[in-house]
This record gives structure tokens, sequence and C-alpha cells, in this order.
């Protein structure tokens, strides 16, 4: 019989206690701003693993990106003095920033399907998987960004690990060039998240900070990707904010992919 993982042991718990040592090594009363380190982090990995012994950290950097993600919310010890969300302030440095409201992307629950009928590949969705790269394959064969932005889109790059300046790395699930029909051109970056995980305005911020910085001269179309229990995907297109607590959901619909034979055509054609 397999084990259970230990209090001590269990990664997700030993995580939490070692961003609230952070924290709190660094908050003073009032801060809006509260910066820290690589360094830090490792410290308090030392402070943690005294405490647990059986507390083994393989990866440094992913402990800040496990809360910057919103992969693992903050630690409640954190929260009531918050909400907080942690962005990059240059290489291996890094800062909780104060928000007016939560972290989180909250969709509302009675937005009605739009069907489409689903044009992937059998052998994609075969061998696909169920991570948000899974994903990202349905809407390049769907041409869902096209559909939901109205506009011409093309491919440029996924999973792309690059750098801010100014606020260090970051990675892009996905990113699209985008045309108009009077010409003018857009950049698109993608957050996708699968069933089970939430999209978070860090991650919003972080991606919309890097087409800024990267493609100035493009107009700013900042897109999220959300898998929902029921299989669709909902599409939310965000203002291009200057700070995470500013984000706010410019257009907002959900797509069901199914067989031709399933798309109530009908209904939808006589929909205004």
């Amino acid at each position: 019989m397999k084990e259970k993982t230990s209090k001590a042991s269990n990664p997700a718990r030993n995580r939490a206690k070692v961003i609230e040592k952070v924290f709190s090594k660094n908050y003073r009363t009032g801060a809006a701003e509260v910066l820290f380190t690589v360094d830090d982090i490792r410290d308090a990995i030392a402070e943690v693993r005294q405490e647990n012994p059986s507390y083994r950290e393989g990866n440094v950097f992913d402990v800040k990106y496990e809360f910057a993600s919103g992969r693992q919310p903050l630690p409640e010890k954190i929260q009531t003095i918050g909400p907080w969300t942690i962005t990059g302030r240059g290489k291996a440095k890094y800062a909780f920033v104060k928000l007016t409201s939560g972290t989180e992307i909250k969709i509302q629950d009675d937005l009605a399907f739009i069907y489409l009928p689903d044009a992937t590949p059998e052998i994609v969705a075969e061998y696909a998987g169920n991570d948000e790269q899974g994903i990202l394959a349905k809407v390049r064969y769907n041409r869902l960004l096209d559909i939901f932005l109205k506009i011409a889109c093309y491919h440029l790059q996924n999973h792309w690990k690059t750098s801010i300046k100014n606020k260090g790395g970051c990675e892009i699930d996905d990113l699209y060039v985008g045309l108009s029909f009077s010409g003018k051109q857009f950049v698109i970056p993608v957050e996708a998240k699968c069933r089970g995980e939430r999209l978070h305005k860090g991650q919003i911020m972080q991606m919309i900070d890097f087409a800024r910085a990267r493609y100035g001269g493009l107009i700013l179309r900042p897109i999220g990707i959300q898998e929902m229990k029921d299989g669709s995907l909902t599409f939310l297109e965000f203002t291009p904010a200057e700070r995470p607590d500013a984000i706010e959901i410019r257009e907002i619909r959900k797509y069901k992919l199914v067989p031709m034979a399933e798309v109530p055509l009908q209904k939808q054609q006589s929909d205004p």
C-alpha cells in the first residue's frame, strides 16, 4: 500500500512555510510593496528544512513561481494583510505587491455556450495531453483566436521563456500577432489554464509587461483561456493595465467544440 504523504514532507505545505518566512522577514507595517531576493528564499528553505528534515527543495526559483502563477494561493497569514501578488523586480529580485482586490480571475457561471465544429485532427486529440499545451493545440487547429477577436491571427511561438528589463524572467504560454481588415497590427499574448487551475492577475500582468516591452508598436490584446469542468473553453480579453489590480475583463465568450452533427446550427444562425 502506498504511504500517505506526511505533513512534514508535503511539498506544497513546506513551500507555503517558506514563502511565509520570506514575507515576514521583509515586511514592514503599512508597506504596499515588500522586496525580496532569491537568497531570501534560500535562507527560508534552510529554516524550514531545520523544522522538517524530510523537506527537500529541488527548484528554488519554482518556489516563487508556485505563488506568482497562482498554482497555490499565498498563505492565509500573508493574505490577512493583503491581498498580494508577486512580481519581478530584476534578476533574482522580486516583490510582494499589495492589491485592492483578489488575484484570481473570476468567471461568471451563466455564460451561454457557443458551439463550434471541432476541427482538431483525431491524431492530435489522441496525443495532445490534458495540460495547457493540449488546450493551445485545439485553439490553433480550430482558429479560436481568430473567431474570438474577429481578426486574422498568426502563431509566433509557444512556451516562451524570456525576461523583461527590470522585472526578471517570465514565461509566455503562447504568442500570436494579428491583422485587422483595415491593416492594423496586434500582439496577442495568451495565458491558458486547464481545469483545476485558475487564471491569475499576476501572470496576466507579466505577459502584458512582456508584450508592451517587446512589441511596443503593436496594439496589445492580452488573452486568457480557461478550460472549464465540462471541457468547454472560456476566452477572456483583458485591458492592458499598468497594475494587476487595474486589470479588467473587456470581452468574454465560452466555446464548446463538438462534432458538426451536434452544432445547433438553426438556433445559432437565428441568434442576434
